[in-house]
């Protein structure tokens, strides 16, 4: 982001926080979220199938994801409308660091509504530089204060 960009301007691009998979993290979201696969649970199974190891389950990488960016928006956000155009590009297992970041698109104003919709676009890399998740998000955001 530029020094003079404010965070919710057209073309901004803010990174949020790292975090590093856990083992733990792998194995208990997606047994939260009632998803049981020898790819979460199972490292003999895991290790002979593509991936070649535990993986963490994609909605609980999304979840991570946005807690991530959460600490940007966080005084702008009213709600979240709608994720959509979720794509996984490559899995992540214990020890890999990811870090998201996103790009704003536009905002379009809804004065008979609350607020304002935010449209961005979000990325996760790993350590390596890889993309290994990207969507777009829709928010309702406050609006500015009139100066």
């Amino acid at each position: 982001m530029s020094a003079t960009a404010t965070p919710l301007e057209v073309g901004a691009r803010l990174t949020g926080g790292s975090r590093t998979i856990t083992d733990a993290e792998i194995a208990l979201l997606p047994a939260i979220m009632g998803a049981i696969s020898p790819l979460f649970h199972d490292e003999e199974t895991a290790r002979r199938s593509r991936l070649g190891r535990r993986v963490l389950y994609g909605p609980a990488l999304l979840g991570i994801s946005i807690a991530a960016t959460e600490p940007l928006l966080h005084d702008h956000v009213i709600a979240l409308l709608g994720i959509t155009d979720v794509r996984f590009r490559s899995a992540v297992g214990v020890g890999d660091t990811v870090t998201a970041s996103l790009t704003v698109l536009g905002i379009e104003p809804k004065p008979d509504k609350p607020g304002d919709v935010l449209t961005v676009a979000d990325e996760v890399l790993d350590q390596d530089g890889r993309l290994v998740l990207e969507f777009r998000r829709a928010i309702m955001v406050r609006r500015p204060a009139a100066a």
